[in-house]
């Protein structure tokens, strides 16, 4: 409920408003905002990597093929792909990569606005401030900010969600209800596992079962096409599987980021400044989205074969953290201290980051086979999307997305796991033998270096993970 029901009954609390905190309080936190947003941004020109090259085999074709396409590969991300596609269209003007990663550039903009929404609407402005600055200091939100994947319009509409749940049960304004039965079907829409952090609704509305059950009911109605969908991917999830089973300590990682952490406590310890009276936030619904997602996908990942305790999976929560981060802080420090700090420890926890948004310079590997390699070699290239089996290979061109956004020759085509029957048979009969592999495929080099004696190997490059060797006579 607003601040001013929600403190009716506490004496002695004077309720802030807009234009109480100072002006310096209020550009340090929007300087930190924007320094953050700019820090995330710049390597948006730089090579897509693997997944998103698959983002791009979607929207390559056109607006008829997309809706298709989204489906078939491993996620229904609709809502994404189709704005991916428009902005598309600018790809002759600002490149590809810019191109499609724009999306999210500006979904993670509404996502941080939103966030700063709903933590002024559950406290007040400080909180607010602090929650959005916290909100773009999580790393992998950051990255989620320039990455041509749904994660950043799902983070959106997921605050967007919550901030609309609240005001329907405040106000009964019809426009709300529609506003949040639209942004929770649309997270469903645009990332299964994003919706874990809808879960925590579930929990905090469920004295308000009356009002919310229509509302409830109306979102499962919206996501019933996605039923064959979901259940065709967890008959098939192994087949999608790339993690590990994770250890404790990526989970304390997980619910308790080491730059955030490290920038509350900071603050608190610096903090000159009386304490602020607290505020009644409902902090069962944000305990329950800060928890919730990397608790299940953790128990999920160490339980059974399913391995999805990933970063981006269970993102869904960090608006939680980020607004329990701010609102703990609001209490205690000053805005232009925490804002700073914030900012401070995120730059030095993160300034080894090159200008490349990820260790996968594709761009940069496929141009240098290209300036080696003639129709005379044989260019060898294995997928590196775990999906790539010896029978889909040569059945579906995403498997081999980084090679249709950075065109190379004729290939042969090898599998993601090693299979050695895969390989052609007359390599021996090439001058020049190219291998384009990912760093877990170097197999496939092994296997080379001892089948083709007398040929030298050698390294065409350094491209992060990407690995693009020469074998010649």
């Amino acid at each position: 409920m607003p601040v001013s029901k929600r403190v009716a009954n506490v004496p002695d609390v004077k309720l802030p408003s807009p234009d109480q905190l100072p002006f310096g309080e209020v550009t340090a936190a929007c300087v930190s905002l924007l320094l953050v947003f700019v820090f995330a941004a710049r390597a948006i020109t730089s090579s897509l990597w693997l997944d998103e090259t698959a983002t791009y085999w979607v929207i390559k074709d056109g607006l008829q093929n997309v809706f298709r396409r989204c489906w078939e590969w491993t996620g229904a991300s609709a809502p994404y792909d189709l704005l991916a596609w428009v902005s598309s269209l600018l790809a002759p003007a600002i490149g590809i990569e810019p191109a499609l990663r724009l999306p999210s550039l500006v979904a993670m903009a509404i996502a941080a606005a939103l966030v700063y929404q709903l933590g002024r609407y559950m406290a007040d402005q400080r909180t607010g401030l602090l929650s959005a600055v916290a909100f773009l200091c999580i790393h992998p939100v950051a990255f989620a900010a320039i990455d041509a994947r749904p994660y950043a319009l799902g983070l959106a509409l997921l605050v967007a969600s919550m901030l609309f749940l609240l005001k329907w049960l405040d106000s009964s304004r019809r426009l709300y209800a529609v506003i949040y039965v639209i942004a929770s079907a649309l997270v469903v829409y645009t990332h299964y596992l994003l919706a874990l952090g809808l879960v925590a609704q579930l929990v905090y509305g469920r004295r308000h079962i009356r009002k919310l059950a229509p509302l409830w009911l109306a979102i499962g109605a919206l996501c019933l096409p996605l039923g064959g969908h979901l259940l065709n991917l967890f008959e098939t999830r192994q087949a999608h599987v790339f993690s590990s089973t994770p250890s404790l300590s990526l989970f304390l990682a997980a619910v308790a980021p080491a730059s955030l952490a490290a920038a509350v406590l900071l603050t608190i310890m610096f903090s000159r400044r009386p304490a602020v009276a607290s505020i009644p936030i409902p902090r069962q619904l944000l305990l329950v989205w800060f928890f919730f997602p990397p608790v299940f996908l953790f128990l999920v990942s160490i339980l059974s074969d399913t391995k999805l305790f990933y970063p981006r999976y269970y993102l869904s929560s960090a608006p939680a953290v980020a607004i329990l981060a701010g609102y703990a802080v609001s209490r205690m420090g000053n805005v232009s201290m925490a804002s700073l700090l914030f900012v401070a420890v995120y730059t030095i926890t993160f300034w080894q980051s090159s200008s490349e948004h990820v260790s996968e310079n594709w761009r940069g590997a496929m141009a240098a086979l290209n300036a080696q390699a003639t129709a005379e070699d044989t260019v060898l290239v294995a997928s590196a999307f775990v999906e790539g089996t010896p029978q889909d290979i040569n059945r579906r061109d995403v498997l081999f997305a980084p090679q249709l956004v950075y065109p190379i020759g004729p290939m042969f085509r090898l599998p993601s796991n090693f299979d050695e029957k895969a390989i052609p048979a007359d390599l021996l009969q090439k001058r020049r033998v190219f291998l384009v592999a990912v760093q877990r495929q170097m197999e496939y080099a092994s296997w080379l270096v001892h089948h083709l004696p007398g040929y030298r190997a050698e390294s065409l490059g350094s491209f992060g993970a990407v690995v693009v060797l020469k074998f010649e006579k």
